[in-house]
């Protein structure tokens, strides 16, 4: 809703977090994010959700094919919303996951039709949160900021000295204001909205929200 207000109309794949599902969709992740996911936030405390999340997951590896007709399905019914609204369409497919999409081939009956959904729609700005370490050679229109973790700070110093963004979630409160630089590196507030790809480089600057208010592990950096 926060991307609508700078005329960006943002479709949202939420999948069964880590191996919650019996397949594992976060291999980079840390114990730290694991603990603290927001798969537990908002309306992912509703069973309901819970249920939609986890037979998705369970569609993707079962049934590939059932899986990318209904996200081509899906992704066409985003791009003739924003059109009626005359907005820009943009997709974010690891909400609650971390899949290498710029790998993964569609592939629908056995009928490779692309190398990775961002190819069947070059006009749809793709975008995710990442902790893997080599996701680097992305299509033109897939966007990807990696994710801080208690892991340890080698990793993010060597995405933000490449010109990566970086995601770090502070302890700071609702309604107070964000450091303005970590590490010497400038702070952007990443919680006025979600549009990560239109963020400078450097740091991004997210509030504690849902189970991370109560993390104890260092993946929440506190001030």
């Amino acid at each position: 809703v926060k991307g609508e207000t700078s005329g960006v109309v943002t479709g949202v794949v939420f999948l069964t977090p880590a191996d919650g599902s019996g397949y594992e969709v976060c291999a980079g992740r840390s114990p730290g994010c694991t603990e603290v996911c927001l798969n537990g936030a908002g309306r992912g405390v509703f069973e309901s959700v819970k249920t939609a999340r986890l037979n998705r997951t369970l569609l993707f590896f079962q049934n590939p094919s059932a899986y990318f007709e209904q996200l081509i399905s899906e992704t066409k019914r985003l791009i003739r919303k924003a059109d009626r609204q005359s907005m820009v369409p943009a997709m974010r497919l690891n909400g609650t996951s971390d899949l290498p999409w710029e790998r993964i081939p569609v592939v629908i009956n056995g009928q490779r039709l692309s190398d990775n959904i961002m190819s069947l729609f070059p006009d749809v700005q793709f975008y995710d949160y990442t902790k893997h370490q080599n996701r680097w050679n992305l299509p033109a229109n897939y966007d990807l900021t990696f994710s801080h973790s208690e892991k340890g700070f080698a990793p993010t110093i060597r995405n933000l000295r490449a010109g990566r963004r970086v995601a770090v979630v502070f302890d700071t409160k609702k309604g107070q204001p964000l450091p303005t630089t970590w590490r010497g590196y400038p702070v952007t507030d990443g919680d006025v909205t979600d549009l990560r790809y239109l963020d400078p480089t450097g740091v991004v600057g997210l509030r504690a929200k849902g189970p991370a208010k109560k993390d104890e592990s260092g993946f929440v950096v506190r001030i």
